[in-house]
């Protein structure tokens, strides 16, 4: 059996701020206190949905480059 790879701990998550009447606003993170501004949003629907991909982008590529750091190693 071949050496595990050891991830990073992440905190997943994203957070939904009604803005306006139809607007809504979405920021990510990784470890709970660094937030990346998502974008604006005209639902509820689509906001959740945005900061479900970015976040979920953001910590694929945040493994991809600990895989590549590890190997290098």
């Amino acid at each position: 059996m071949s050496d595990p790879i050891k991830a990073p701990a992440c905190h997943l998550s994203w957070t939904v701020t009604k803005v306006s009447r139809r607007l809504f606003a979405v920021a990510a993170t990784l470890n709970g206190a660094d937030y990346d501004f998502v974008g604006n949003f005209q639902s509820l629907r689509e906001a959740h949905a945005a900061g479900r991909l970015y976040a979920s982008n953001l910590a694929h590529h945040q493994l991809s480059t600990h895989r590549l750091i590890s190997k290098a190693a």
